[in-house]
């Protein structure tokens, strides 16, 4: 019985095993692209063997049944290796590579189409640059008491365009050509001191033109960066069908997944360099946009790391524990199997 103990223990050790190892080596080769994949699976199965050789000290250190010189130094021995090994790495990277292979298409596609949203606004030079309302609005106020003057309610008390309103559409004159060489608004030489409200009208019509004409030049994104969001839409909604094939066949082809990260980061980039023509969901959004080192969210999900910090962070439903939960049953499994099998007798 014994010897049939140890071959059955043995090949289901083997088997859960080889899953574990499998989701660990995923993990790794996730977080450390540079290192040949051969010696991620050396380091992989070193470090199981190692924490399965941990359990078994501790179990025989517990087991009062039989002698042992060192026990309670192999009880501590097989508890650090058993934390550094398995708590440390082989647990971590099981729960990622689960919880990964089931949301990752998912976090693409968001990824995906959240980005082709704020391109969307950066195509169609839909939104302006605050600073403009500052122009707009200097230059609105300094034409109401353009209008006041010609009025008479100014401060010479006379109606029609006079010299004191020729002053004042230089002044106007000076703020929009400063802001577009060309742009201004012309005086009417014929209309000197006459009281007709069609003048003022013209005068009103002309600083509107102006100001949307500076508007669309230097307060809203310019019509290459435009293009350039344009075939940035292009790119990612190609990669949008791809992907969504991908999930509906519950596949996952890391090539695939490394070539959309690729066109999302280009998005990310043309929405940073343009990030103030844009408005944003969230804050959230805002800081993920626009920060110093660009990373978008199918980029972390590549790193176990990165998204156990964003578990303790809350930024995961309570579904986390499940992904925990099937990693921990997967190796202690594997362990109980391997003291099972190698377990000291007398």
């Amino acid at each position: 019985m014994g010897k049939y103990r140890i071959i059955g223990c043995g090949l289901a050790y083997i088997i859960l095993a080889g899953i574990s190892c499998w989701a660990t080596e995923h993990s790794f080769h996730l977080l450390i692209k540079w290192m040949p994949e051969v010696f991620v699976w050396g380091l992989t199965i070193a470090f199981f063997i190692v924490a399965s050789y941990g359990t078994k000290l501790i179990v025989d250190a517990l087991n009062n049944e039989v002698y042992m010189e060192h026990r309670r130094r192999d009880f501590w021995i097989g508890t650090v290796l058993v934390f550094v090994f398995w708590l440390l790495m082989s647990m971590p990277t099981n729960t990622h590579t689960f919880f990964y292979n089931h949301n990752i298409g998912n976090v693409v596609q968001e990824d995906l189409t959240t980005t082709n949203g704020y391109l969307s606004q950066i195509k169609a030079r839909k939104n302006v640059d605050s600073a403009y309302y500052a122009v707009h609005d200097n230059v609105n106020k300094r034409f109401n008491d353009l209008t006041d003057e010609f009025n008479g309610i100014g401060r010479s008390g006379k109606v029609g365009g006079g010299e004191i309103v020729r002053q004042m559409l230089r002044g106007i004159n000076e703020i929009l050509e400063k802001e577009l060489p060309g742009s201004f608004i012309k005086f009417n030489d014929a209309a000197w001191n006459k009281f007709d409200p069609t003048i003022l009208s013209n005068y009103e019509a002309q600083m509107n033109r102006s100001l949307e004409q500076i508007k669309d030049k230097n307060y809203k994104v310019s019509t290459a960066e435009a293009v350039i969001a344009s075939e940035g839409m292009r790119k990612l909604g190609i990669m949008n069908d791809t992907i969504r094939t991908m999930v509906e066949m519950g596949t996952i082809h890391e090539d695939v997944i490394t070539q959309a990260e690729g066109v999302i980061l280009s998005g990310y980039t043309c929405v940073k360099n343009n990030n103030k023509f844009v408005k944003f969901d969230s804050n959230k959004d805002k800081e993920l946009y626009t920060a110093e080192n660009l990373e978008t969210r199918s980029k972390r999900m590549l790193s176990v790391i990165d998204v156990w910090l964003d578990f303790f962070a809350g930024k995961y439903s309570i579904s986390f524990f499940f992904y925990i939960l099937l990693s921990i049953l997967v190796d202690v499994a594997a362990f109980m199997f391997f003291d099972f099998a190698f377990r000291k007798e007398n």
